[in-house]
């Protein structure tokens, strides 16, 4: 069996693991709910509540006691209604192996009809308005495909840097259920992909020069497993450029950790070195975001010194930033699972990280997937474009699905504006792309075909959008792609060198079978026309 296939064979046997999992975690939580005077009588009662009444407010109280405790309170109209059964049993089970005894649990009959009783029959998706003029650009489409024999794509990165100080920028590409790093030269007439290191499961590439003999070296994060999952085989890897010489040296900086979704160089204590943030996503037990400091000596190899700075599981992305003009670099934190909020980590000096929380959703199935530090407005700050359509956790897209601006007002105040609903919208990047002066947005959704409710898809959901900026603040919405919601991550630049944005975005099947090989690209380019059409 090649490399290739014995990925996806992995890949099968944790979602056959995962569900022998669920199945002894149901055992262990029937046997705790029995300890607790419940009964599995009570269990089969919650899936039909048509029977039961108004609950009374001592035990409406209880409930919401119970079930936001830890974060907030779930939307009922989260899900359907009969989803709900199947959620509130999982909260129970979650809670059961939590370790925690410190609450009181109302009977989960009870809970199933308090959320089944405010739940809709059927979700509906808003449809969002379309402009009414045309986009003011045009794009032309390219699609990259390479030769992966059965196994469909699962692109994770695109970026667009120099490989070297004097080159042309190049387009990378890392594949994490291949475990490739590549690098494609969109100059050229061909559009080879040069594989440059072959590693797990590779999430995200910083370029960088870490080591500064002035070769740009690649910090890879990788993740350890396709699957989510509680382990230790989360890397970072420091691909070091070996001179001037076309070939990487595989060094690895941190391991033994949870899956590592980002990882971020930057100079945070200001000696003149870079340092490394590290997103660990992790699962359930595992996450949290680490601290590398550099203590090498100036003229030795990295060294890293590794601190915890966050316990909490499912942070995604650390872009850096001085938030607060001191001249320290400080980073934001997008922080999923359970907690769905954006927190900035400022930076004081001779004091470790003090954390400020500046957003929070208000549901726990927000689906928080990304976020990208932009100043939208160009009023000189640091705006945020956040998009929420992560729908792995449970499989379920929700009406709320979308991208919004989170408009800096200073002080570390942030004012949400809703840009456009958008299911499984997974990144959205801005740039002017029809050259007028302002910023527009460009989003691609990720939304894999196990993702439900039923009828989601009774017609072609949007899975490329455009947003054009019209005036301060207010953008028209233009669909440029329908039907092929599988892009788990995009980049903007000018490929072509032309004077105007390009985009290119990563297909990743998810953990859709063979088939969907023949229908995905690897990569698709969308090149700009803007100045071709003498814009």
């Amino acid at each position: 069996m090649d490399e290739r296939r014995y990925r996806w064979a992995a890949a099968r046997a944790w979602i056959l693991a995962a569900l022998v999992a669920c199945g002894i975690v149901a055992l262990v939580f029937s046997q705790w709910y029995r300890s607790r005077g419940g009964s599995l009588a009570s269990l089969r009662e919650a899936a039909d509540c048509s029977s039961l009444g108004r609950l009374d407010p001592e035990a409406e109280a209880r409930i919401v006691a119970f079930c936001a405790d830890c974060h907030a309170l779930p939307r009922p109209e989260s899900f359907p209604r009969d989803r709900w059964q199947q959620g509130v049993r999982l909260g129970y089970e979650y809670y059961a192996r939590s370790g925690r005894n410190d609450l009181d649990p109302p009977p989960i009959h009870l809970a199933v009809a308090y959320f089944r009783s405010r739940a809709p029959q059927r979700l509906e998706f808003p449809r969002p308005r379309e402009a009414e003029t045309d986009p003011p650009v045009r794009f032309t489409v390219e699609k990259l495909q390479w030769d992966r024999g059965d196994a469909p794509p699962a692109v994770s990165h695109l970026g667009w840097a120099r490989l070297d100080s004097d080159a042309r920028p190049t387009l990378l590409v890392g594949d994490m259920r291949e475990g490739t790093v590549a690098a494609v030269d969109l100059h050229g007439a061909r559009r080879d992909r040069r594989v440059l290191a072959r590693l797990d499961f590779p999430c995200r590439v910083e370029p960088c020069d870490l080591d500064r003999d002035g070769a740009i070296d690649l910090v890879v994060a990788d993740l350890g497993s396709f699957c989510a999952a509680d382990h230790d085989e989360g890397r970072v890897v420091w691909l070091r450029r070996m001179g001037q010489a076309d070939g990487y040296e595989e060094v690895v900086l941190a391991s033994g950790l949870g899956r590592i979704a980002d990882v971020r160089a930057a100079d945070f204590d200001g000696d003149g070195d870079l340092d490394l943030l590290v997103a660990e996503f992790g699962h359930y037990r595992t996450g949290g975001i680490h601290f590398l400091e550099n203590v090498a000596p100036r003229g030795e190899p990295p060294r890293f010194a590794s601190q915890k700075i966050d316990l909490r599981p499912g942070t995604i992305h650390v872009p850096v930033h001085d938030f607060d003009g001191d001249g320290r670099l400080d980073f934001m934190a997008l922080v999923s699972q359970e907690h769905e909020c954006l927190d900035v980590f400022l930076n004081p000096p001779d004091a470790a990280f003090h954390r400020y929380t500046v957003w929070a959703a208000p549901d726990l199935a927000f689906g928080s997937s990304g976020i990208e530090l932009v100043d939208l407005d160009r009023d000189e700050d640091v705006d945020v474009l956040y998009t929420n359509g992560d729908a792995f956790d449970n499989l379920y897209a929700v009406p709320w699905h979308g991208v919004q601006w989170l408009e800096n007002l200073g002080g570390l105040e942030f004012a949400q504006h809703r840009l456009t609903d958008l299911p499984g919208a997974y990144r959205a990047l801005a740039g002017d792309f029809d050259l007028d002066g302002d910023l527009d947005v460009v989003v691609c959704a990720w939304l894999p075909q196990q993702v439900m409710p039923p009828g989601l898809r009774e017609t072609p959901l949007a899975s490329i959008v455009f947003l054009e900026q019209t005036s301060p603040g207010r953008f028209a919405r233009h669909t440029l792609e329908k039907g092929s919601a599988h892009y788990a991550t995009m980049v903007v630049g000018d490929f072509d060198g032309d004077g105007d944005l390009d985009f290119a975005v990563g297909s990743h099947a998810g953990l859709d079978g063979p088939k969907s090989a023949r229908a995905m690209p690897d990569v698709a380019v969308w090149w700009n026309q803007a100045i071709s059409n003498g814009k």
